[in-house]
């Protein structure tokens, strides 16, 4: 998928290359143990750069086959999943979530049923606000957590009920649980697990053979036949068991490439200018309209620049970076395997993704 260089362009490709490298040298290879980035633009052409360790211990190098956390791009991926099922017929994501919801009701505090809406949750304006410290810490060998308990504040995984405390539409409150309430109506409706949902509305429609949700199942699968990359925590160890459990899916647990990645977000550009057969552009005008009030959010996605949507990723193994400009065509992905301990914009990844023209 790596873009051929022609001998006219090499000079400037070397100079880029070079630019790159120095920055990573200096910075970057200091924070990360391993570095994957893909960048496209409007013409087709694509580049791929890997850097460092998928496992320092190990010695085993990242390459661009190397499997990365994806964290909280995830929510992109589900928003995806959501406006299959819509285009679909299968739900209106105008209408109350509790409408599609039986074995699990999104309430108020008083008890009461919430009319919060799908597009609510996919928002972050459902008014849903999660525990502090809560969605973090599980490890592989720790009990399994489900979705109802995580959503009851059962677990120490997240210690505070899933519930509509401000009036929806009326505040902006990023939530995880939000989207464990997306992962369970998804699940519901389909009756199938939200990583079989993903893999047969999107996964498989695009031939993605490194990207999933993970499942124990997946991660068991994936860690014997591709190279998962490590996880490293903010002081810079290997976290226990490498990988982390994560079972809020929908939110944070989805796993890829960059230039998988990429390849979702091409399709994204073409569905957006109505050239796609595998999303509509209504859905994907929807997911990249900005919100009246909060004109920071999407669907699933946050506003960057003119005409371009952001996702972020950010978890105990890892930070990651999506930009899409819809309009131009250009995209850039930065996957790593560490927690810096400090955003984006801070650990370097932003720039990273802003080295995006090819």
């Amino acid at each position: 998928m790596t873009e051929k260089i022609s001998e006219e362009n090499r000079e400037s490709y070397q100079r880029e290359y070079v630019a790159l490298s120095d920055y990573m040298n200096n910075r970057l290879q200091k924070t990360f143990p391993g570095i994957s980035l893909a960048y496209g633009n409007n013409s087709g052409s694509t580049k791929a750069f890997c850097y460092g360790f998928a496992d320092r211990e190990e010695k085993i190098p990242a390459e661009e086959d190397t499997v990365f956390p994806a964290n909280s791009i995830s929510k992109f991926i589900t928003a995806i999943c959501v406006m299959k099922e819509y285009e679909q017929g299968a739900l209106d994501i105008e209408r109350s979530v509790n409408h599609y919801l039986g074995q699990w009701k999104l309430l108020t505090p008083d008890g009461d049923e919430s009319g919060a809406t799908i597009r609510d949750l996919l928002r972050h304006t459902a008014g849903i606000k999660d525990g502090e410290d809560a969605f973090y810490g599980l490890r592989r060998n720790d009990p399994p957590v489900g979705l109802i308990d995580i959503l009851e504040g059962r677990t120490s995984y997240n210690n505070r009920p899933a519930r509509v405390e401000k009036a929806p539409g009326t505040a902006f409150e990023y939530s995880d649980a939000g989207y464990c309430i997306l992962q369970l109506l998804l699940e519901e409706l389909t009756q199938k697990p939200f990583d079989d949902i993903a893999k047969e509305l999107l996964f498989d429609q695009l031939n993605l053979r490194h990207t999933f949700f993970a499942s124990p199942k997946n991660v068991t699968y994936y860690e014997k036949n591709h190279v998962m990359a490590t996880g490293y925590d903010e002081n810079g160890e290997s976290i226990s068991g490498k990988y982390p459990q994560i079972p809020d899916l929908a939110a944070s647990g989805l796993w890829s490439t960059p230039k998988e990645l990429l390849m979702i977000a091409e399709e994204f550009v073409k569905a957006f200018r109505g050239n796609s057969l595998f999303l509509q552009e209504k859905s994907a005008r929807e997911i990249a309209k900005a919100d009246t009030k909060f004109p920071w959010t999407g669907l699933g996605v946050f506003m960057g620049g003119e005409n371009e949507i952001i996702s972020r990723g950010w978890g105990e193994n890892g930070q990651s970076m999506m930009k899409i400009n819809y309009v131009t065509g250009n995209i850039a992905i930065v996957m790593t395997n560490r927690n810096p301990g400090v955003d984006q914009s801070e650990s370097g990844i932003e720039w990273l993704v802003d080295q995006r023209r090819i």
